[in-house]
């Protein structure tokens, strides 16, 4: 298991065991990490756990004051054990009881039983090998995977490889919507044969590991 040390000043304020799913951070009561101070949005950040791989990320959610990890201010980050997350004035120690199961992949390796994962657009049956860290949907040339539509926006989702986890994230939240298996999500972690609707089109994730 892990768990978020929660300090200020050098005092220790509490502890927060770390849950399956969405662990979410910020002022208002409602959240499991719940801090109660001006300087942390009302909905701050969330860490996405998956007890199984042992993996814990963390994703700042538009904050106004921003969310950091050793001093760096992230977006989103693979937490690691003695992980150090500053919101506001506070300090959120990372700790867990032991490290990954495996340790990250180059780019390049090959993953499952020596081919790559892919996303196959299931009404084209387009399949688009998944050899990047990061593979980025939206409307721009630059795109990895083009979504058309007025209202996509360039870099509006992502899949993320993390280890041997995969991930994909909604990173604009204002139009556009992902869903995996027909349930609406911001971020999750995919497994073989999932189903996802990215900006109304579907593609299905397909990985022999």
């Amino acid at each position: 298991m892990a768990k978020i040390v929660i300090r200020y000043q050098n005092q220790i304020l509490g502890e927060a065991q770390l849950r399956p799913g969405f662990n979410t951070i910020g002022r208002l009561p409602a959240h499991p990490i719940c801090i109660e101070n001006l300087g942390i949005s009302r909905n701050h950040a969330f860490i996405i756990g998956d007890i199984e791989e042992k993996v814990f990320i963390l994703e700042d959610l538009q904050s106004l004051n921003g969310t950091y990890v050793n001093k760096k201010r992230v977006h989103k980050c693979l937490l690691k054990s003695n992980d150090v997350i500053t919101i506001g004035q506070h300090a959120l120690e990372y700790l867990e009881e032991s490290r990954l199961r495996e340790a990250p992949m180059p780019a390049s390796a090959p993953l499952g039983h020596g081919r790559e994962p892919l996303l196959e657009a299931i009404e084209s049956g387009k399949s688009v090998p998944l050899v990047k860290e990061t593979t980025y949907f939206g409307n721009s040339s630059s795109d990895d995977i083009h979504i058309p539509g007025l209202m996509i926006g360039k870099q509006f989702a992502s899949i993320d490889r993390k280890g041997t986890v995969w991930v994909i994230n909604l990173l604009v939240k204002r139009f556009s919507h992902i869903k995996l298996n027909g349930e609406e999500v911001n971020s999750a972690r995919l497994k073989d044969g999932d189903e996802i609707e990215v900006g109304g089109v579907r593609f299905r994730f397909l990985h022999s590991g």
